[in-house]
């Protein structure tokens, strides 16, 4: 983690300082770009660096160019569709090269095939692209349709990509809220608003080196183990849920809490996702700065649940398969959001069924709801963690079938 490097902790302290001697709001907004740059290339390299920062610039001047084509015009649609190919393409390249190449090439077979296979070689992957691309991909989109105006200062749509508690795991941030917040410059934080977020920094330091890191090493001695039975891996699927939520949500207090602490509201990421009662409920509780970005770009433009049962179903498992990719270039992602995707279909039509509402109104229901939808997300881990070979192991062990090993 990079919050808890000693580089970091001098530089932040030392920036922290600084900031509070910052004579006024515009010069604490410059002093603040100029800290995020030096954050960015020190963490990035120069190899990082530059790939982010042409996707930035075309990004800045393709919204421009999107703004100015009148409104519903063929031009504005394709001005707008070639400006997602900056950021969509760069994540492609970078992230998932190797992953497809190598696995159409056997797949073609030929001298095409024996192309890929021989250039699948995964470059360097600048910092923190996934959620570079994202961001880029938001603010695109909402210029496209009218959401927001574009931004014109070029050092406010910098401060965008690159404020440095964000930019390595989220949240995901959207422009309108984050730059209304800049419309004077960087003002002074309160000293309360101050201190709360160095409590919720102390919170996700807690949860991130106490709980998950100790969960980690206890997954570890599991995974080495050859004598596993349904108990142990029981226990393995109880240990991976506590590693990634307070892994996760401590990252995400960590950023938001240093946010704070600047003086910049950036948005909730986790709201107690294993008291969800269903699987819905759990993704409007669970990195809800994606699980948003995801239902508004990539859900509704497919249609949402606009076009049928057939198609919202199919809607959904596109939409959490690009979901699961996103968090890794491997194809056991997408198959977790798949996963996902299948048990949102299935619940929206329990939902709506005459049986599951009965269900519902019986008053001992919500507790069954949860322990079952926390069993579901629990396994799911298995296939967000491991390779399919891997999860079939485990399954095997869970339900004491012979031939585990």
């Amino acid at each position: 983690m990079i919050f808890n490097t000693s580089w970091f902790l001098l530089f932040f302290l030392l920036f922290y300082f600084f900031l509070w001697l910052m004579p006024n709001a515009k010069v604490r907004f410059f002093y603040t770009l100029i800290c995020s740059a030096i954050f960015h290339y020190h963490f990035a390299g120069p190899a990082g660096v530059m790939p982010i920062i042409l996707m930035a610039i075309l990004t800045f001047f393709m919204a421009l160019w999107v703004a100015r084509c009148p409104q519903g015009s063929p031009r504005k649609k394709w001005v707008y569709g070639v400006s997602l190919l900056v950021p969509v393409f760069g994540l492609v390249f970078y992230k998932y090269r190797a992953l497809l190449l190598g696995s159409l090439g056997p797949f073609l077979g030929g001298a095409a095939g024996g192309w890929m296979t021989a250039n699948a070689v995964q470059p360097a992957m600048p910092l923190a692209i996934s959620f570079f691309t994202f961001e880029f991909v938001h603010y695109l989109t909402d210029v496209y349709h009218g959401h927001g105006q574009p931004v014109k200062n070029p050092f406010k749509f910098a401060l965008f990509c690159i404020f440095f508690p964000s930019i390595v795991s989220g949240p995901i941030k959207r422009f309108q809220p984050f730059l209304a917040q800049l419309e004077q410059g960087l003002e002074r934080p309160a000293a309360s608003q101050a201190l709360l977020g160095l409590a919720q920094v102390l919170l996700g330091f807690f949860k991130k080196l106490v709980i998950a890191d100790n969960a980690t090493l206890a997954i570890h001695l599991l995974e080495k183990r050859n004598d596993l039975t349904s108990g142990p891996v029981c226990l393995l699927l109880a240990l991976l849920s506590i590693r990634i939520l307070f892994d996760f949500s401590g990252y995400s207090d960590i950023a938001i809490g240093l946010g704070k602490m600047i003086g910049l509201d950036l948005p909730v990421n986790f709201n107690f996702p294993y008291v969800a009662r269903n699987i819905t409920d759990f993704w409007r509780r669970w990195h809800m700065s994606l699980s948003s970005w995801i239902r508004d770009y990539i859900y509704i433009p497919l249609g949402g649940n606009r076009h049928g049962p057939l198609r919202k179903f199919l809607n959904l498992m596109v939409t959490m398969f690009v979901c699961g990719l996103w968090h890794g270039a491997s194809w056991h992602f997408g198959l977790w959001g798949m996963y996902h995707g299948a048990a949102l279909a299935a619940h929206n039509a329990w939902g709506k069924s005459r049986v599951g509402q009965r269900w519902a109104s019986w008053p001992f229901s919500r507790w069954v709801d949860i322990g079952v939808t926390n069993v579901f997300v629990a396994y799911g881990w298995l296939l967000f963690f491991y390779p399919v070979d891997q999860v079939v192991k485990f399954t095997k062990f869970l339900f004491s079938i012979r031939g585990g090993m």
